[in-house]
């Protein structure tokens, strides 16, 4: 009996690594890999913003507030000039042309998507 003693903590600590994986798996699966990749690439880089797959999208983690603010700033540095709020949605001006911006927040509270209509503008940080 005491020559299986070792087989108890093995097979718990075996166990416990296939949840955690499956876990991890499971939340990649969720949010999806590329951005995943996009997460990880704000969390270790000193980008603010990142562009994302779809066209006009662009991926923010909040830092320090809230991203709207960020969202201002950027746009008031390609030129365009703030105008108004309504929901989520900011509208821009720069001289014959307006852009509208929709902001949401996803999987949690620390991640924005900027949504720029007609990708007026690129708002990322890889266009420097």
């Amino acid at each position: 009996m005491r020559r299986k003693r070792w087989k108890w903590p093995l097979f718990s600590m075996l166990g416990l690594v296939i949840l955690l994986l499956l876990f991890a798996g499971l939340i990649i699966n969720y949010v999806g890999y590329k951005n995943v990749k996009l997460i990880w690439l704000l969390n270790t880089s000193d980008q603010s913003i990142v562009r994302m797959e779809a066209e006009g999208e662009y991926l923010t983690k909040v830092k320090n507030g809230n991203g709207q603010e960020l969202l201002k700033e950027r746009m008031k540095s390609e030129g365009w000039t703030f105008e108004f709020q309504e929901g989520s949605g900011y509208y821009f001006k720069k001289a014959n042309q307006e852009a509208l911006v929709t902001t949401r927040q996803i999987w949690n509270r620390h991640y924005i998507v900027y949504d720029v209509n007609d990708n007026v503008v690129d708002l990322s940080d890889a266009r420097k």
